[in-house]
């Protein structure tokens, strides 16, 4: 819908200004910021081509290859029309478990292992990461690069919903939280604040998708969706305070190497 991608896109350009302003004093090396959107968008081209591949695979195991090599081959077929008329007849609509997989596992992970990859590979170039708050940044311009891709062909039949979508930048948010605890992993050097750097982005990702995407299963799950929308804002907002907090404080600009 052009109204929410009105709405989303001056949000995340103005997160990502504010980002760069947090590191006015001790710039990223030239090209890294470029680096971390250029990630951020392929994730989001990625992600989307593994989908419709696993969406693909999933089809061929129902029906067959050789039916889908018709329907690919001639849409306008019989075949294809015939294939089309399985499809509708064999879903039997969503189930908790399809609904469970498909944000959980083909969206939230998928995704979040992407950007985590594209973080990761960002700073490890030579003079990104000084601090934890580099890795909070470089996670959040990834998670921004990310949105305004994905922002750009999203698109609901649900009004509400796509416009409380614009106005949270949630992949802002996973990757915040990403980079807060990889910085803490590079401090640290403990394996679980290393595995919370892909696991909570992954959670939050899946259980916020799942509470948007349980309203196909029913009227019954309004108040699942109408909780995650409202936590998922409250998540956004103190994330937000936290960071200019630590910015302001300078709770996470110690050198790592004498933290």
């Amino acid at each position: 819908m052009l109204l929410t991608q009105i709405i989303s896109l001056p949000i995340s350009i103005l997160l990502f200004l504010w980002m760069l302003r947090i590191k006015r004093d001790d710039p990223f090396p030239r090209g890294s910021v470029t680096s971390m959107l250029l990630t951020g968008g392929l994730c989001t081209l990625v992600a989307t081509i593994l989908t419709l591949v696993f969406s693909i695979l999933v089809v061929v195991a129902n029906f067959g290859l050789k039916d889908v090599i018709a329907v690919l081959s001639d849409p306008a077929s019989y075949e294809s029309s015939d294939l089309a008329a399985k499809l509708r007849a064999g879903s039997g609509g969503p189930t908790l478990l399809g609904v469970f997989i498909s944000t959980f596992l083909m969206t939230a992970l998928v995704e979040e292992g992407l950007k985590y990859l594209a973080m990761r590979l960002c700073l490890r170039r030579e003079g990104v990461m000084k601090t934890r708050m580099d890795a909070v940044v470089c996670g959040a311009i990834v998670g921004l690069a990310f949105q305004v891709l994905e922002d750009l062909t999203y698109a609901s039949g649900d009004l509400v919903t796509a416009i409380f979508r614009a106005f949270t930048p949630f992949h802002f948010l996973f990757g915040a939280i990403m980079g807060y605890y990889y910085g803490k992993y590079a401090q640290s050097g403990k394996k679980i604040d290393g595995v919370l750097a892909l696991l909570l982005p992954v959670l939050i990702h899946g259980f916020y998708d799942f509470g948007l995407k349980s309203l196909e299963l029913g009227d019954m799950f309004f108040l699942l969706t109408l909780l995650v929308l409202v936590l998922m804002l409250g998540l956004t907002v103190f994330m937000i305070v936290k960071i200019r907090r630590w910015s302001k404080k300078g709770t996470l600009s110690q050198p790592l190497e004498t933290a």
